[in-house]
């Protein structure tokens, strides 16, 4: 074998080699960070997953405070009816009892009267078999809130307590209480009115459809940490924890422990703990977790109740989800993905060394293209450092046109006065014309610098081309007649609409014509030209002016280049930043001696959309 291809086939080796370790280590690293990549989804869409149940839970403790603002208005209500009524007429128990059979539907378990002493001497309930009224004796200390005038008008909310009387025994139940008052300011204290809650009524209520996820739920505790709400339903009226270590003695739920005590302390949060089932399946399940407080002395609507033990009267409602339910389908999903990306990197290293021969034998091909890329990077960045000097010229000429601007208009405000005053001296007042004419000017040039260097984006609908081109003739109509010049249009009939802003377009037909009427003298003529052309549509402005040499051509869109006495250098600038923006190019055909023609090409894809 000669020596020059026993070296070469070394060499080849070596490079196959090179790429399999390559590709090898690769292939550990791309792993790696697509192990960092799925714990860091994860942990995004987790902790995103419980702001959603942050926000559920938000609701329902809204949906429970709105309940007891309900109540509360409720029982101002009825103080109220005692307040125009006198308790001892007989309408009053009409209409207790009627109001009783309305409200009785929202978790109102009894409406219980007592007198100045404490005794009750009227009762509605729901229980079939309910106590005479007399029997019914208020607890002191409430009697005492009652007869204390500071308290009258307002009420009193207990927590929620376990009722040691029938028919209400060994149930846990709430009271809502209010001082009752004859009519007149100076009435005496007549009694209590009481409102025995149902607290297990509205939890049901609020939690009954909440789903979160696919399978989770919400449950609510109450300040001792009972379940008022739950979705498994021997759980309710149970210690939150006991029950749970009941159904799961395995589980310490050292987690759920300190997220309960957050709650009853009145914080919210979210987070994870690990519970022993999930709805039919037992054993560990790890759960996301998201809860709030619900609150009982604040977001009333009157503002009168006073809560039993304010620092602890508080409720609790946590949305809860399985963690599997979120991490197991990004891990699916993900897994999915680096299949995927495995079985791509398997037929990319498969490939490449099947090609590795053949890509030695394109080397000089590879070098040329290497240098014509390079070329490129070269030419790119002489444009950019172009754009750079380009950017701070703007800059510059933004801050020229700031500062000459209000000085500008002084002057020609001056000047304007001063010949209305010299009328007398016409010397002097053609002096002054001559003043305001250069001000008009200097001010014409700050309008088209300020056009260029902010220009407004383009306000795109879809228009009528040859309509624009029509209404910038009807415009310009009369100044080129009155220079003798014929005025010729040669317009593609049923031409597609454009999506483009019609008075950008405007501008830009405005321009180039008036140039071609500067460039046109003598009996010359203009042609306004439409049509379309592959997914393209265009219009032109062709004249039999001078026309321009080379050297003009390749600056004349150049900022603040221009070949007139009196011109700014900014016009064709300005209609090539317009065509640019509507995704457009703009070309140039012109002879020195032969005349010009500007053509405008437009993308056709908004035609194609309407």
């Amino acid at each position: 074998m000669p020596a020059g291809r026993s070296r070469g086939t070394f060499r080849l080796s070596l490079i196959i080699v090179i790429i399999v370790a390559g590709a090898a280590l690769l292939s550990i690293l791309f792993y790696t960070f697509w192990q960092r990549l799925n714990k860091q989804v994860e942990v995004i869409l987790q902790e995103q997953f419980n702001q959603q149940q942050l926000m559920l839970a938000r609701k329902i403790a809204d949906n429970v405070e709105s309940y007891f603002d309900f109540l509360e208005n409720a029982l101002l209500g009825y103080a109220g009816l005692f307040q125009t009524t006198p308790p001892d007429e007989r309408t009053i128990d009409a209409s207790l009892e009627e109001r009783f059979a309305r409200h009785k539907r929202f978790g109102l378990l009894e409406i219980n009267r007592y007198n100045s002493q404490g005794v009750g001497v009227q009762s509605f309930g729901t229980s079939p078999h309910p106590p005479p009224a007399g029997s019914l004796i208020l607890p002191p200390r409430f009697l005492d809130w009652g007869k204390d005038p500071a308290h009258r008008g307002r009420l009193f909310l207990s927590k929620t307590f376990v009722s040691p009387d029938a028919p209400w025994k060994d149930r846990r139940v709430m009271r809502f209480l209010t001082p009752l008052y004859g009519p007149g300011p100076e009435a005496n204290f007549a009694g209590v009115l009481e409102f025995l809650i149902n607290p297990f009524f509205i939890c049901e209520k609020v939690i009954a459809d909440v789903r979160s996820g696919q399978s989770g739920y919400a449950w609510i505790i109450d300040q001792t940490g009972v379940f008022l709400a739950h979705y498994e339903k021997d759980f309710v009226g149970q210690d939150a924890i006991n029950v749970r270590l009941a159904r799961n003695p395995k589980i310490t739920f050292t987690g759920l422990r300190e997220i309960q005590a957050d709650i009853l302390l009145g914080k919210e949060g979210s987070g994870q703990y690990t519970s022993g089932w999930h709805r039919q399946q037992l054993g560990q399940t790890p759960k996301l977790v998201a809860y709030t407080p619900i609150r009982f002395d604040k977001g009333f609507i009157t503002g009168v109740t006073e809560v039993e033990d304010p620092n602890h009267n508080l409720w609790g409602v946590a949305v809860v989800a399985p963690v599997a339910e979120v991490s197991g389908t990004v891990g699916r999903v993900l897994h999915q993905e680096l299949f995927l990306v495995g079985l791509f990197f398997i037929v990319v290293l498969g490939a490449s060394g099947a090609l590795i021969g053949t890509a030695l034998f394109w080397n000089k091909s590879l070098s040329r293209q290497v240098e014509l890329k390079t070329e490129e990077l070269l030419e790119s960045q002489e444009r950019l450092l172009h754009s750079e000097r380009f950017a701070a010229v703007g800059e510059a000429a933004a801050y020229v046109s700031h500062e000459i601007k209000n000085p500008l208009m002084v002057i020609g405000g001056l000047a304007n006065q001063v010949e209305r005053r010299l009328s007398e001296d016409p010397a002097a007042q053609e002096k002054l014309g001559v003043i305001q004419k250069e001000v008009k000017r200097l001010e014409s040039f700050l309008g088209e610098l300020r056009d260029f260097l902010r220009p407004a984006p383009p306000s795109l609908k879809k228009i009528d081309l040859n309509q624009v081109i029509q209404d910038v003739k009807a415009l310009m109509g009369d100044a080129i007649q009155e220079k003798g010049i014929i005025l010729e249009e040669r317009l593609e009939p049923n031409l597609p609409p454009v999506e483009a802003d019609p008075n950008q377009l405007e501008q830009v037909l405005l321009n180039l014509l008036k140039n071609a009427l500067e460039a046109t003298e003598g009996q010359g003529k203009i042609l306004l030209s439409s049509g379309t052309r592959d997914a393209q549509v265009w219009f032109a402005v062709q004249d039999t002016g001078k026309g321009m040499g080379k050297d003009v051509l390749e600056n004349i869109f150049h900022p603040f280049y221009t070949t007139k006495h009196k011109g700014t250098g900014l016009g064709l600038a300005v209609i090539n930043k317009i065509v640019t923006d509507h995704h457009g190019t703009i070309t140039v055909d012109s002879v020195a001696g032969s005349g010009s023609t500007f053509t405008v090409r437009l993308p056709k894809k908004g035609a194609d959309a309407a």
